[in-house]
C-alpha cells in the first residue's frame, strides 16, 4: 500500500508543500503615527512589511532579512536599475555639516 502524505498545517505559500515558518519581511510601506504606547511614549515612525507565509527553502537572505520569492525579484530588479548618484547635500550630511 502507498504511503499517505501528511500535508503541513500552514502550508508554504509558494511551494505549497513546505510549513511555512516565517513571514517576508520585505518593506511595503511606512506609517507615521502620533499615537503613544501604554508607558506614554510616542510611538512614532514604523514600516509594513509584505507578511508572505514563506519556508526556510523558499526564502532567501538578504543582510540578515528573510525575502519571499515575489519580493527577492523585486530587491534584484530594484538593486540592477537603482541610479544612485553622490551630491554635495549627502557628504554635508555624513560629516554634519548640512542645516536644511
Amino acid at each position: 500500500m502507498g504511503k499517505v502524505a501528511k500535508m503541513p498545517k500552514y502550508p508554504c505559500t509558494f511551494c505549497r508543500k513546505n510549513e511555512a515558518t516565517q513571514l517576508c519581511d520585505f518593506v511595503v510601506g511606512y506609517l507615521w503615527t502620533s499615537a503613544k504606547d501604554s508607558k506614554g511614549c510616542m510611538i512614532g515612525g514604523h514600516h509594513e512589511t509584505c507578511d508572505n507565509a514563506i519556508c526556510k527553502e523558499c526564502a532567501t537572505n538578504v543582510a540578515g532579512f528573510e525575502f519571499c520569492p515575489s519580493c527577492n525579484k523585486l530587491h534584484a530588479m530594484i538593486q540592477k536599475g537603482h541610479d544612485k548618484r553622490r551630491s554635495k547635500v549627502n557628504i554635508d550630511i555624513a560629516f554634519g555639516r548640512y542645516e536644511g
